[in-house]
C-alpha cells in the first residue's frame, strides 16, 4: 500500500508541475489554513499496558489496524525565504478493533520550503511540529478515561502556489503520540505511531 500512496504522490508532484505558472509571492505574510490526515500508509499500531498498585508494568497489549482522521485548523506567518512558523488547532480520532480515542490539541509547527528547488510553482517542504491536549478513550479493557496527551510529527511533501494568495499541499505526515494517566492500576496508554498522507490548503493576506 505504501508503494502506491508513494507513487501516487509523485505523478500529483508531475501533475502539478505540468500546470500554468502564477506569480509568487515570496514576501512576509499572515496566512489561515486547514489540513487534513486520513489516509494511514501502513500498519498503525495502539498499545496499551496494565500497571499494578505499585505502578509496575505487568504486561502490554497491542491492538492493529487502527485507523484514523484529524482535521487541523492552522493560522501562521510566512517569512520572505518560503519558512513558514503556525499555530495549530487539531481534532483528532483513532479507531481500532477495540476502542476509540478522541482528542483535542494545541500545537506550533515549523514548516522549511526548500526554495531553491522550486520548480513551475512546485515547492518541496518538510516539517516538525508538537502538540499537547486530552484525549479521551472509550470501549478499551480498562475504564473509559481522559487523559493527557503529547505528539510529536514530521512532514515531508510539496506545496503548489495557486495564485499569489492560495496553495494547496499534499504530503506524508509522521506523528508519535504518547498518552499518560496516573490511575495505574486501570490501565495506562502508552503511545501510538502513525504514517499518514496529508492534504492541505492555505489562504494568504
Amino acid at each position: 500500500m505504501s508503494k502506491k500512496i508513494l507513487k501516487s504522490i509523485a505523478i500529483l508532484g508531475l501533475i502539478f508541475n505540468t500546470l500554468p505558472l502564477h506569480a509568487t509571492d515570496n514576501s512576509n505574510g499572515l496566512y489561515i489554513g486547514l489540513d487534513a490526515a486520513f489516509i494511514n500508509i501502513g500498519d498503525d499500531t495502539l498499545e496499551v499496558g496494565t500497571y499494578d498498585s505499585d505502578g509496575n508494568n505487568k504486561n502490554t497489549k497491542k491492538y492493529k489496524d487502527a485507523t484514523s482522521l484529524s482535521y487541523d485548523f492552522k493560522v501562521g506567518y510566512q517569512h520572505y525565504n518560503k519558512n513558514r512558523i503556525e499555530l495549530t488547532i487539531k481534532d483528532k480520532k483513532i479507531k481500532t478493533d477495540t476502542g476509540d480515542i478522541t482528542a483535542n490539541t494545541l500545537g506550533i509547527n515549523y514548516e522549511i520550503g526548500f526554495s531553491s528547488l522550486e520548480s513551475s510553482n512546485v515547492l518541496p517542504y518538510c516539517s516538525v511540529g508538537i502538540d499537547v491536549g486530552r484525549a479521551e478513550l472509550k470501549n478499551f479493557e480498562f475504564s473509559n478515561k481522559k487523559v493527557d496527551t503529547i505528539s510529536a510529527m514530521f512532514g515531508l511533501g510539496i506545496r503548489y502556489n495557486v495564485n499569489e494568495n492560495v496553495d494547496a499541499k499534499i504530503g506524508y505526515l509522521h506523528s508519535s503520540t504518547g498518552f499518560g494517566d496516573f490511575e495505574n492500576e486501570k490501565g495506562d496508554v502508552q503511545g501510538i505511531s502513525q504514517n499518514q498522507l496529508e492534504f492541505g490548503v492555505t489562504y494568504k493576506f
